[in-house]
C-alpha cells in the first residue's frame, strides 16, 4: 500500500511539471535510441558477413577480372583461359570452374525479359553448390558436343513459363534457341541485393560459339580447396600464378576472410559513428538532466521544506528525488527502444544491413538509462536533502 502511494505521488509530481519532465525524457530517448541502433547494426553486419561467407563457401576461392577497388569501372576482360589452365594444375583444389556474364534479353513464346546470362564451365553447379529442383545438371557431352541447352532460375521460369513445367521448352538468347534442361532451387538474394534466381546458365562452349563469339576472356574463376589442404598457401600460389601475366590491379581474389574483414571494417566504422553519436547524446543528455534536476529542486524548495517539517528524513528526500528520475529514465528507455526499432527498420536497409532486433537491448537500455539517471540526479538529490525546513518554507512567504 505504501509503495502504491509512493509511486502515485511521484507520478503526480512528474505530470504536474510536464515541460521539465518532457525535456528530461528527451535526453534519455536520444541516448537509448542510439544504443538500439548501434547494437542492431553490429548484429546485422555480423549476420550479413555470415550470409556472404555461406553463399561464397568457406572453402572457396573466387577470382574476378579487374580490381574491386575500381568499383563499377573495373575492367571485366583481363582473365584468360590460360589462367584457368594454369590454376587447374594446383594440387589440393576441386570443382574448378569459370564463367562469362552478359546482360541481355531472353524470349519464349510471347514473353521476354532482360536478365543475366552466364557462359559457364564444367563443375559450375557443384562448385557454387546449386541444387537442382527440376531436370538435370550439365554433362561433359553438353560441353564437348556444343549442346544448345541451359539451366534457369525460378524467377526466369515463372516469368517465361508461368504455371508450366519449363523442362524441354525453348528460350531464345539473342538469335540462339536453347533448350531448358534444368531449374535450380531458389537461392534468394545476395546481401547487396542481386537476385540469384534471375539467372540463366549456358555451357561456355555454346556461349562462345553462338552468343558472344568475340569474348575471348573470362569474367571469373572459382574453385574449392580440399579440407586436408592449406587454404592460405593455395591462395598465395594462385596469386603468384596470376602475377606472372597480370598486374595486381587486373584481378581480385575474393576469399571468406577478405569478405569478413571488409564487412567487419564497415561494421566498425558504423559502430564508431553511432557510438560517438550515442556518447554525445549521453553527455548532452546528462548535462541537460542535471541542470533540469537542479532547477526542479529549487522550484520545489517549499515542498521539500514542508516534507522535512512533517518528519521526512534527509535520506527520504534523497530517495524520492532519485526515484523520480529513475522513473523518468525507465519511461524514456521504453520510448527510446520503440523509436530505435523504427530507426532500425528505416535506416539499416539503406545501408544494405539485415534488420535485426536484438533482445539484449531490453536489458542494456534500462541499465543504461538507470546509470544516467542516478549519475545526473545524485548531486541535485543530495543538495535537496540538505535544505533546512524553516528556510525552505520561508521561500514561499
Amino acid at each position: 500500500m505504501k509503495l502504491n502511494l509512493f509511486l502515485k505521488d511521484i507520478i503526480n509530481a512528474l505530470t504536474f511539471n510536464k515541460i521539465r519532465t518532457a525535456f528530461s525524457l528527451l535526453g534519455i530517448i536520444m541516448g537509448i535510441s542510439s544504443l538500439v541502433l548501434i547494437v542492431s547494426s553490429i548484429e546485422g553486419s555480423t549476420l550479413r558477413a555470415n550470409k556472404v561467407i555461406k553463399k561464397l563457401g568457406p572453402d572457396s576461392v573466387l577470382i574476378l577480372s579487374g580490381s574491386i577497388k575500381s568499383g563499377p569501372r573495373r575492367k571485366m576482360r583481363n582473365l584468360t583461359f590460360k589462367d584457368v589452365k594454369e590454376i587447374s594444375k594446383l594440387d589440393g583444389i576441386f570443382a574448378l570452374t569459370y564463367g562469362l556474364i552478359k546482360l541481355t534479353t531472353v524470349k519464349s513464346e510471347g514473353n521476354s525479359k532482360f536478365t543475366v546470362v552466364f557462359g559457364v564451365g564444367e563443375n559450375w553447379i557443384s562448385s557454387w553448390d546449386y541444387k537442382m529442383d527440376m531436370g538435370r545438371d550439365f554433362t561433359k557431352s553438353d560441353f564437348s558436343k556444343f549442346s544448345k541447352v541451359c539451366i534457369i532460375g525460378h524467377d526466369v521460369s515463372d516469368f517465361l513459363f508461368p504455371n508450366e513445367n519449363p523442362i524441354g521448352k525453348t528460350i531464345t538468347v539473342g538469335k540462339t534457341p536453347l533448350k531448358v534442361i534444368g531449374v535450380y532451387k531458389r537461392r534468394g538474394k545476395t546481401p547487396n541485393g542481386h537476385n540469384l534466381d534471375d539467372r540463366i546458365f549456358v555451357p561456355i562452349t555454346v556461349y562462345q560459339k553462338v552468343i558472344e563469339p568475340e569474348f575471348k576472356h573470362v569474367t571469373m574463376i572459382r574453385f574449392r580447396v580440399l579440407p586436408s589442404q592449406n587454404y592460405t598457401e593455395i591462395v598465395k600460389e594462385t596469386r603468384k600464378i596470376l602475377l606472372k601475366t597480370h598486374s595486381p590491379d587486373e584481378f581480385s581474389i575474393i576469399t571468406p576472410t577478405v569478405v569478413k574483414r571488409f564487412l567487419s571494417m564497415m561494421s566498425a566504422s558504423l559502430s564508431i559513428f553511432l557510438g560517438v553519436a550515442s556518447l554525445t547524446a549521453l553527455v548532452v543528455g546528462g548535462f541537460v538532466l542535471s541542470s533540469i534536476f537542479y532547477i526542479n529542486i529549487y522550484v520545489r524548495k517549499w515542498e521539500i521544506g514542508l516534507r522535512r517539517a512533517l518528519g521526512a528524513k534527509r535520506s527520504d528526500i534523497k530517495k524520492r528525488i532519485i526515484s523520480e528520475r529513475i522513473i523518468i529514465c525507465l519511461t524514456g528507455s521504453a520510448i527510446g527502444i520503440a523509436i530505435g526499432f523504427i530507426c532500425v527498420k528505416l535506416l539499416l536497409p539503406m545501408l544494405s544491413i539485415p534488420i535485426v532486433y536484438p533482445k539484449k537491448v531490453f536489458l542494456l537500455a534500462p541499465a543504461f538509462s538507470i546509470i544516467v539517471g542516478i549519475a545526473a540526479s545524485y548531486s541535485p538529490a543530495k543538495r535537496a536533502s540538505e535544505f533546512e525546513p524553516i528556510e525552505s518554507l520561508k521561500s514561499k512567504v
